[in-house]
Parts: C-alpha cells; sequence; structure tokens
C-alpha cells in the first residue's frame, strides 16, 4: 500500500513538473554516454515476423541493437530467430513463456495458450525454471548463450530476486527495471548479486514512466501518436544526452514500431544524433573493465 501510494506521488509530480524530473533523472547518468542501446521485444508472433525487416533496417545504417526472445517462440520459429544469431547481434532472456502474455483487448493477444499469471505472481520456482528454460533453448536451438535478461512487462512486474538466478547463469546484466523507479534514480547500478542493471529511459514528457513503443503508439490512447512525434521526442532527448554526457536505453515493439512507419524515422534519427549506438553486452564488459564503476551496487 505505501508502496502504491509513492508511486502515485512520483506520477502526480511528473505530470506535474515533466522537465524537471526528467532533467534530474538524466543528469545521474552522467559518465555513461553519449550513448544509447536500443531493443526490440519480441513478445508475438507478429514481432518475430518482423525480426527479419528490423535487422535489414539496422544493417542499411550500421546501427546495433539487441532481441528480448521467448524461448516459446524461438522453437516455433527457429529460423527468424537464427537471423539474429547470424547477423552478430543480441538476445535477452525473456523467460520461456513470457507470462501474462494474454490481453482481452487486442487479438494478437487473445489466444487460449497465451500465459496469464503475472512474472512477479508466481512462485520463485517458477521463475527460475522460465529463466532456466530460456537459456536452454537458446542453447539448444541457436547455439547461443545469452548474457542478459529482461523481465516481462518489466518495471513493476520485475523482481529483485531474478537477480541470483541471473548470476547463477553467468550473465552479466538485466534490462528489467524503469529509470524513474530504480533505487539507482535511473543510473545503471549492479547489484548485489554482480548483475549489472541497465533500467529503461523515461519518457520526456512522462518522466515515471518509459520511453517505448507500447506507451508512445502500441496501447489504446497511445500518448505519442502523432506520425513522427516520438521520434521529434528522441530527437529533444538526445541533444540532452550530448549536452549532460548520459544514456538513453529505449525499447519497441518491432510490428508497432514497422506499421506505424516510426522505426525508420527513429533510425535515420538515431543515425544521425552524434551518439554511440552500442549494446547491453559491450556496456556490461566496459563496465567489468573498470574498477568502481559508474554504478553502485543494491540490493534492488
Amino acid at each position: 500500500m505505501i508502496d502504491r501510494v509513492a508511486r502515485d506521488l512520483k506520477r502526480l509530480v511528473g505530470l506535474a513538473l515533466p522537465g524537471v524530473c526528467f532533467g534530474a533523472i538524466l543528469r545521474r547518468q552522467r559518465g555513461w554516454g553519449p550513448s544509447c542501446t536500443v531493443s526490440f521485444d519480441c513478445d508475438f508472433p507478429r514481432d518475430v515476423e518482423a525480426v527479419s525487416e528490423v535487422i535489414g533496417l539496422l544493417e542499411a545504417r550500421d546501427l546495433r541493437g539487441s532481441f528480448a526472445c521467448v524461448g516459446r517462440w524461438i522453437r516455433t520459429f527457429p529460423d527468424e530467430h537464427r537471423q539474429i544469431v547470424t547477423a552478430g547481434l543480441e538476445i535477452l532472456n525473456h523467460t520461456e513463456t513470457h507470462p501474462n502474455l494474454y490481453h482481452p483487448g487486442y487479438d494478437y493477444a487473445r489466444g487460449d495458450d497465451m500465459a496469464r499469471e503475472r512474472f512477479n505472481e508466481i512462485s520463485s520456482e517458477r521463475r527460475k525454471s522460465e529463466i532456466e528454460a530460456c537459456h536452454e533453448t537458446c542453447v539448444e536451438v541457436l547455439g547461443y548463450e545469452p548474457r542478459g535478461f529482461r523481465s516481462p512487462h518489466f518495471g513493476n512486474l520485475h523482481v529483485d530476486e531474478v537477480y541470483p538466478v541471473l548470476a547463477d547463469l553467468g550473465y552479466l546484466y538485466s534490462s528489467s527495471a524503469l529509470a524513474g523507479s530504480s533505487v539507482s534514480g535511473g543510473l545503471p547500478f549492479r547489484h548485489t548479486s554482480g548483475v549489472l542493471e541497465f533500467p529503461l529511459s523515461p519518457c520526456p514528457r512522462h518522466p515515471f514512466g518509459v520511453f517505448d513503443s507500447w506507451h508512445s503508439l502500441g496501447k489504446r490512447n497511445g500518448a505519442h501518436p502523432e506520425s513522427g512525434e516520438m521520434t521529434r521526442l528522441f530527437r529533444q532527448y538526445a541533444e540532452l544526452i550530448l549536452a549532460e554526457g548520459g544514456y538513453a536505453n529505449v525499447y519497441f515493439d518491432p510490428r508497432d514500431m514497422l506499421d506505424s512507419g516510426e522505426l525508420v524515422r527513429f533510425l535515420d534519427c538515431l543515425q544521425d544524433s552524434g551518439l554511440e549506438v552500442v549494446d547491453y553486452g559491450t556496456l556490461a564488459t566496459r563496465a567489468e573493465l573498470v574498477e568502481g564503476d559508474k554504478g553502485h551496487r543494491a540490493e534492488g
């Protein structure tokens, strides 16, 4: 109850003073840039079907990208996922079945076989099994060993107890927390397990939310649905990062971004932004090499 009240108060402050709150989060990230990570969550078959086109757009601009992949879809669509590996791009463990995938409001998410339980509400044993099963699927089907993880629906559904599980698998990083509500105030931080967490970046106009395609485009009454609006916001974001030396960690649903035309606009903007586009594994390795890196250790 107390946590919920605190979250609600943060949202109210964010709505009242978005620029102030966003600037405070961004300034905490000095020393991690100017850089940007771009990731794509392949939650549904329609997103997996878009992977080849996304890879082509990235390669045409010589940009790096990361893909959070679900084990069951890797087994169902192995060729599409192998393209990610062949392109030398990064795969994040996104659990075996992606708990809480079912949504009655969208035809692509209504299937009876879509997982309904929330990731933060299933048992610890189930969470561990979901993570380990996806890892095994990546190795068995793709010959690929992930080094990173993203909790299904991240944010408030992410739980700290995944970090020791990730550490046991030898993972370097997670990208599952939200910058605006993270213990570090948005700064990448190292959990006591040794796993580095890269919080997802906030929306400049909604600083305690996340700057992603679901918030902007995908959900009913998306916050930034006008053609080019999301990219214009990112261009402003990039200019602030260049001035402050910060870091952007943005995530997209491939199909929504392609169908809206926003992905091409965004990638063109990113290519011209002056930001270093780097994947999580590279950033995590850099942090490993720097004694007392910019992140700090925290329990969650």
